[in-house]
């Protein structure tokens, strides 16, 4: 699997999507919209937060804003692919926990990397009608100096909101990255070994407070 950099992971945070209205078109500028309200509102805690160590306050506050618009069931599914059709309901279920549970210790953690980064969306496109899908491209400029960092977001309209379900870091997919791991377990060892190894890894950095880098 191919490592998922601070950056990339930083990248996940700032593009959760909001709620729209009831009366809002499910159309790219919504998108737009709503990536550009969130990625202010997770900025404006960070900037706040600059200089100190991020607490767990802090990563509260972050996961209040982005958790509860995230879409970990379709995510869950195309980051399984063809074995998401192989397991039983209970089995979807663990799986959807698990890996919401291994996304919010992994960004977390991605939180004591920001250094006043900023970040501005270059365009946007309709990709689909039904269902309603469209891409946000978004730059993040490193304080440093350093190269633009090219990303894009795949969101999914449900219940009148947009949800991200993929992202592309420098041309990576996010979903693809994960798939490509988890596939080979499943493949290998089987859906029950997979997430067995989840439960325990994700058991072990509980009990021992370790965030992944």
């Amino acid at each position: 699997m191919r490592q998922i950099t601070w950056i990339a992971l930083l990248c996940l945070i700032f593009a959760w999507t909001v709620p729209a209205s009831a009366t809002d078109a499910p159309n790219a500028q919504g998108a737009v919209t709503v990536v550009h309200e969130l990625t202010n509102n997770v900025l404006k805690v960070l900037r706040a937060n600059k200089g100190k160590p991020i607490t767990p306050a802090v990563k509260k506050q972050v996961a209040d804003i982005v958790l509860p618009h995230m879409d970990f069931t379709t995510m869950s599914q195309y980051v399984m692919a063809q074995y998401w059709r192989q397991m039983n309901p209970a089995q979807q279920k663990e799986f959807v926990v698990l890996f919401k549970d291994l996304l919010v210790r992994t960004y977390s953690n991605a939180l004591n990397h920001y250094h006043g980064q900023t970040v501005k969306i270059t365009g946007s496109q309709q990709v689909s009608q039904d269902p309603p899908v469209a891409q946000v491209n978004m730059v993040i400029r490193q304080a440093d100096g350093g190269p633009d960092i090219p990303v894009i977001y795949a969101l999914l309209y449900t219940d009148h909101t947009w949800r991200i379900y993929n992202t592309y870091i420098d041309g990576v997919s996010m979903v693809l990255n994960y798939r490509q791991s988890f596939g080979q377990i499943a493949s290998s060892r089987g859906i029950p070994a997979l997430l067995q190894q989840m439960t325990e890894k994700d058991a072990t950095e509980k009990s021992s407070g370790k965030q992944p880098a």
